[in-house]
């Protein structure tokens, strides 16, 4: 193997060596983080009853989406946490961003699949799904002019991109925020006494039509 660049001292090897073993055995330990966030998600549902009336689908509905505002802000935490870790140069720290990526990896893939199928009809969850991975595999082909800015212009220096991102996983508890609004909102309307025979979306008509199905 030929190479333009000098070959790093044992040192270095060893160093590298180091992390990469503490990376590869951080990863394995993912399977035990990913309950977790399934248990913050079921702490405040409600049980399903079997005489299920469409006010009643339509409030547990609502009590579902509202059960998915705290492991958001938990999954926007962890990012904004990665994120300044990953950006201070210190070896040592990086354990702990190495923990810290299994954790939220965990959350985010098992908590963007949960709220898809708590928030939309099960008949539209793979589009859904399908659509967002898409628009995530685009955001990621960013990487490389990301890595390219640091290198030419910022003259390997990336402390200005590693606030940007601090500030856009910031940004990011507004998703978290707007569903707690958007539920307050709808369980006020729906514990309002209705002026007229109630009527269903049809969201909630094939939520209740799915519900009767299984029971």
């Amino acid at each position: 193997m030929f190479s333009l660049h000098p070959l790093p001292s044992l040192s270095l090897y060893r160093t590298v060596s180091k992390f990469t073993n503490a990376f590869a055995i951080t990863q394995f330990c993912g399977i035990f983080f990913a309950p977790w966030n399934g248990l913050l998600m079921d702490r405040n549902k409600k049980k399903a009853h079997p005489e299920m009336t469409p006010a009643s689908v339509a409030t547990q509905r609502v009590e579902d989406q509202h059960a998915m505002v705290l492991p958001l802000g938990v999954t926007v935490a962890q990012c904004i946490a990665f994120s300044i870790c990953a950006s201070i140069p210190r070896l040592e720290l990086q354990y702990l961003t190495f923990i810290l990526q299994v954790i939220n990896r965990s959350f985010i893939y098992g908590g963007h699949a949960a709220f898809i199928a708590t928030t939309f009809p099960s008949t539209h969850f793979g589009k859904v799904f399908g659509i967002s991975m898409s628009i995530s595999a685009l955001f990621s082909l960013l990487q490389y002019p990301c890595f390219a800015l640091a290198k030419g212009p910022l003259h390997d220096d990336p402390l200005y991109l590693n606030i940007s991102f601090v500030v856009l996983s910031v940004l990011t508890f507004i998703h978290p925020l707007n569903v707690h609004l958007h539920c307050r909102k709808k369980m006020k309307s729906l514990l309002k006494p209705p002026s007229s025979p109630l009527v269903l979306s049809g969201g909630e008509r094939e939520q209740l039509s799915s519900r009767e199905t299984d029971i």
